[in-house]
């Protein structure tokens, strides 16, 4: 009796075990990274799944019913295809667990964060998140995100200062200095500015601003950029979602698949559609530069008040001689 009683204990003890077990391996699976992604006038919900995760594309659908999930509030009655401008959107991350064996590989860093203005966070080839304050490192494959609010310049290792503003998402793709030289950084969206350092200045040199809509190669220059971005923040003015770019110095190379296009300092390009030809266009340049609102001082008013009150006392001295 008492046998058979520890058999039925140990069957016991083993289902729980196999149930818990189960349990956190599925739990496991859908560890998450939050990040937060506010939405433009215009986007649609399989655009941002796509550009987010390029590599999953089996996964795309499952990924839009799990965003729909976790964000009843951006949705019309749960419809993916009907999703509202202007909400925030909770991005989940999932990731793939897998046993650390030993520690990774040291990563590459081919930046440092200069400055720093709201939140701002990147995102690692391990689908880790930290903060990126000011003297903290970047490195090869990560995911710069900026907020609403969010602004950062990095100085990269060829001595080529980047300024990301807000609503951008970039990945450092490639960054070289011995051997090959090559910096690609990829823009999925948003808007910087950038000055180039000793990459681009050599013919050998492989230099590539990539963008969803077309390409930016240069030989040392100083440009700003924006794409996908219809929303103005900083002082920046609201626009569609095309692609917008200025020369402030040297000479630059817009192309994608329906043609290329030179743009030399002082000219503007402007490509609507990643099957339309770049072309030359000059618009508003508060779409690329924050517009910044003079800002009287109460010197300024207490000296435009006294040249009031000498105007009124010469009126009066006037009419007296009158």
């Amino acid at each position: 009796m008492l046998g058979h009683s520890l058999k039925i204990l140990l069957l016991l003890l083993y289902f729980f075990f196999f149930c818990f077990s189960q349990a956190a391996s599925a739990e496991e699976k859908y560890n998450t990274n939050i990040r937060y992604l506010y939405v433009q006038p215009g986007q649609t919900l399989h655009n941002i799944v796509r550009r987010l995760y390029p590599q999953r594309k089996k996964e795309w659908s499952t990924l839009r019913s799990e965003i729909v999930k976790i964000n009843p509030h951006a949705f019309v009655n749960s419809n993916e295809s009907k999703m509202k401008a202007g909400v925030r959107l909770e991005l989940p991350q999932r990731m793939v667990v897998r046993p650390e064996v030993r520690p990774p590989a040291r990563r590459k860093q081919v930046g440092v964060v200069e400055k720093r203005r709201g939140r701002v966070i990147a995102i690692d080839e391990y689908k880790r998140s930290r903060d990126l304050n000011v003297g903290r490192p970047v490195f090869l494959g990560d995911k710069i995100v900026t907020g609403e609010d969010g602004y950062l310049r990095l100085k990269m290792i060829d001595k080529a200062i980047l300024d990301l503003h807000c609503y951008s998402i970039m990945v450092i793709e490639d960054y070289a200095i011995k051997g090959k030289r090559r910096s690609i950084i990829n823009l999925l969206q948003g808007s910087i500015h950038r000055v180039t350092g000793t990459i681009g200045k050599l013919t050998g040199d492989v230099y590539e601003m990539k963008t969803p809509i077309a390409n930016v190669g240069v030989r040392g220059t100083e440009y700003a950029l924006r794409v996908y971005q219809s929303k103005g923040c900083g002082g920046s003015v609201d626009a569609d979602n095309g692609f917008y770019l200025e020369v402030i110095k040297g000479l630059v190379n817009v192309h994608n698949k329906a043609g290329k296009l030179l743009v030399a300092k002082g000219d503007m390009a402007y490509v609507p559609l990643p099957d339309k030809k770049p072309v030359e266009k000059k618009f508003n340049p508060a779409i690329l530069h924050p517009v910044k609102k003079a800002v009287s001082t109460p010197s300024m008013v207490k000296d435009n008040s006294i040249s009031i009150w000498w105007w009124l006392l010469g009126i009066v001295i006037i009419a007296v001689a009158i």
